[in-house]
């Protein structure tokens, strides 16, 4: 099987765990989905796709549950170190200099 092949069904799988969901009107979680994917697999008769199923579930565990219990670090963007210097109003409070009408 290729690696588009793959992932063509991959998200076959993840498409159809979803929709699923969907019209069961059950919540739509992280939990919720590999709980799906998890009764999905232990019903499917092939073996090929019963491998993938147990990839996703890996992957989506292992990616949602990582980084439990930490926040991860906010990235430091140039604007938050107080450097302002790159900031131009287009639009400024002052009235034009003069009092006469322009247009």
């Amino acid at each position: 099987m290729t690696s588009s092949e793959r992932e063509q069904l991959t998200d076959e799988l993840i498409g159809v765990a979803v929709l699923s969901l969907l019209n069961e009107n059950a919540p739509i979680s992280t939990l919720a989905l590999i709980r799906r994917l998890q009764a999905m697999e232990a019903s499917e008769p092939d073996s090929q796709r019963r491998e993938t199923l147990g990839n996703i579930i890996a992957e989506i565990s292992s990616d949602n549950f990582a980084g439990a219990g930490h926040k991860p670090a906010k990235p430091s963007t140039p604007w938050d170190d107080g450097n302002r210097d790159n900031v131009y109003h287009l639009f400024s409070l002052q009235q034009p200099s003069g009092g006469s009408k322009k247009h």
